[in-house]
């Protein structure tokens, strides 16, 4: 059953450089991974910008690796081969996808 439940707080901030990865038309995803929370290889058809809001991450791109941190910014392109593992105390990261700058031909 849908409900709206009434609230009171009528401001809401979010930190601008969070606002800034929202493209024209899309969403932001708000990731949070529990230590040890492994997203294996895998790719998308779509852009993605991921920053690191708070923790780390073990974060393995063909062709690097790096631990990410807190205020760190992923600029992912599209196809890209890559897998995360959060590390001791977990992650929290926002992802912004938009289509692909240069598009994926299979």
């Amino acid at each position: 059953m849908t409900r709206i439940i009434a609230g009171t707080k009528t401001g809401f901030t979010i930190d601008p450089a969070i606002l800034n990865l929202l493209p024209d038309q899309g969403s932001i995803e708000l990731q949070r991974d529990a230590a040890g929370k492994v997203h294996h290889f895998h790719t998308h058809p779509v852009d993605e910008i991921l920053m690191i809001i708070s923790g780390r991450l073990n974060f393995v791109w063909d062709g690097g690796e790096r631990i990410v941190g807190a205020g760190d910014t992923i600029l992912l392109p599209a196809g890209t081969l890559h897998q995360s593992e959060a590390l001791e105390g977990g992650a929290v990261y926002a992802i912004a996808t938009r289509p692909p700058a240069n598009p994926i031909h299979n």
